[in-house]
């Protein structure tokens, strides 16, 4: 058992003003937020994988970026954000290694996707 896992299907619920949660609510849409399991072990959690290509998206986060996957790594929450191991304290957006594991995982992205590690709210993580 793992402490942060989530389904492969995992459930999120969009509103029509870019608002996102993990449970149905009223006047919230249900859609299927991709979420690769690549690392199954304890010391895990999500990289969200982002672009500016609206299609094949999820949802907004504004400004013209849009979430279209998360991936599981090793790593760890640092309050909400989770830090891929190796990369603690650092801006995984410029990670080439993040960038090419969003990209091929998510090809909506059209390889100009990126990684961020803001994931713990999906986890009730302040």
């Amino acid at each position: 058992m793992t402490d942060y896992l989530l389904p492969e299907d995992f459930r999120v619920y969009v509103s029509a003003e870019g608002g996102v949660i993990n449970r149905p609510a009223p006047g919230y849409r249900e859609k299927i937020l991709p979420t690769i399991n690549k690392y199954m072990k304890r010391d895990g959690g999500y990289i969200a994988c982002y672009s500016r290509n609206e299609a094949g998206s999820i949802y907004s986060v504004g400004d013209g970026i849009y979430v279209m996957g998360q991936i599981r790594v090793k790593g760890r929450y640092i309050g909400r954000i989770f830090h891929p191991h190796g990369y603690e304290g650092k801006d995984i957006s410029a990670a080439k290694k993040f960038k090419t594991l969003c990209n091929q995982t998510f090809p909506a992205a059209r390889s100009g996707g990126w990684a961020g590690g803001d994931t713990g709210g999906w986890f009730g993580i302040q």
